[in-house]
């Protein structure tokens, strides 16, 4: 038997990392001057500023950010290294969903269209939401929809219309107090729950014990 161990995080507490908090420091350095990574690490709590360094990147290869300049730097060994700065050249309000090569991506997409069905249906089971949420170009599967669906609720997102049966599904109708926003909840590594609109983690996070 697995063994669940309740983190010490509270509800509530900012996560400053992803790209949506990245996306959000970027269009604020870049209102009225040039920046550079370091400027968005420094706001971060990236360890290793790989992932902001990646999205970056994929930023600039889509035409989101320019290098302006490069500046030579010292390293922690002494050294010099270049380092760019960059321009916001393309301003949106919604984060780029954007591939490494930088074009659009659709990774993230479903939990986007399975938060605006659940927004928009007066209750739904995970066949209503696969079926209302999917698109010609992102399905989303019986089992994605129910998966997302739980942990909504586990978060206290959802309310239980109709508890589920052998031959019956489980009916869910979100909460008016927790139509937070049109950005969707996202489902961390951990399995807790974030909230783009609020900012903040929802609901108690548990982790499970890992096989070996």
């Amino acid at each position: 038997m697995s063994i669940q161990l309740e983190l010490k995080i509270a509800s509530g507490t900012p996560i400053y990392r992803g790209h949506d908090h990245y996306w959000s420091v970027i269009r604020d350095l870049g209102k009225n001057a040039d920046f550079s990574l370091a400027e968005i690490a420094a706001r971060s709590n990236d360890r290793t500023n790989k992932s902001i360094s990646e999205f970056v990147n994929r930023l600039v290869r889509a035409g989101f950010l320019e290098v302006v300049r490069t500046e030579r730097g010292p390293t922690a060994r002494g050294g010099l290294v270049g380092r760019h700065v960059y321009r916001l050249a393309r301003n949106q309000v919604r984060t780029p969903i954007l591939d490494r090569k930088g074009k659009t991506g659709t990774q993230g997409l479903g939990n986007s269209f399975m938060w605006n069905a659940m927004r928009s249906l007066t209750f739904f089971d995970k066949h209503e939401l696969s079926l209302t949420a999917s698109t010609p170009d992102v399905q989303i599967s019986v089992s994605t929809a129910f998966t997302y669906a739980m942990h909504l609720e586990r978060a206290g997102y959802l309310n239980i219309v109709r508890k589920g049966k052998s031959t019956t599904p489980t009916k869910w109708r979100l909460k008016p107090s927790m139509n937070t926003g049109p950005d969707a909840p996202k489902i961390l590594r951990s399995k807790m729950v974030y909230d783009v609109n609020r900012g903040q983690i929802m609901g108690s996070p548990v982790a499970e014990e890992c096989a070996a």
